[in-house]
């Protein structure tokens, strides 16, 4: 469970980010997805193990249905740039497949931002038995089958993503400072 610390003053909401990552302007909603696949070995026989083709169908199809909102797919970054597009997106799915959360996970609440991934139920008992001290947790719980109707919520529902990401923040603070 404590596989990765942070350090909140590297990863904390209004880090200052070098001109050469940037991102340009945008009224759209941005929502990061990041693989690390390409050189992680994990891309066993082409399996799309973190649900990217899902996140990006629903994000296509969220554009036919007239909302604001972009993808920013990411491949194989360094965490020491990474964060530097983590921080300018407003949404985080992580993975749709597994059932746990990884390094972007931790990384992107460590920046306030709300994300979405899998979790598997009986790792979130286990987890949520072996620290009483949380009696909930900031994942925004999805999957491959209701990703779209989650992003849609949360694009209907905007005073959820600071809501949520405050709340991330916090327990990142608590639980990997």
């Amino acid at each position: 469970f404590k596989f990765k610390s942070v350090d909140p003053d590297i990863f904390k909401p209004d880090i200052e980010i070098p001109e050469e990552y940037l991102l340009p302007p945008t009224k759209n909603l941005r929502v990061l997805h990041s693989s690390f696949i390409k050189n992680s070995g994990r891309g066993i026989l082409g399996k799309d193990i973190k649900g990217s083709r899902y996140v990006h169908n629903a994000i296509e199809k969220l554009k036919r249905n007239g909302y604001s909102i972009e993808l920013l797919y990411i491949d194989d970054l360094p965490s020491n740039v990474m964060r530097f597009y983590q921080v300018q997106s407003d949404i985080v799915v992580d993975q749709l497949i597994y059932g746990h959360w990884g390094s972007t996970a931790i990384e992107c609440w460590a920046l306030g931002k709300p994300v979405i991934g899998y979790l598997n139920p009986k790792w979130k008992e286990f987890f949520l038995k072996s620290f009483p001290e949380h009696k909930e947790l900031p994942l925004i719980e999805a999957n491959t089958e209701n990703i779209y109707e989650i992003i849609k919520n949360l694009l209907d529902n905007k005073s959820l993503i600071k809501k949520i990401g405050n709340r991330s923040r916090e327990f990142v603070m608590k639980q990997y400072n």
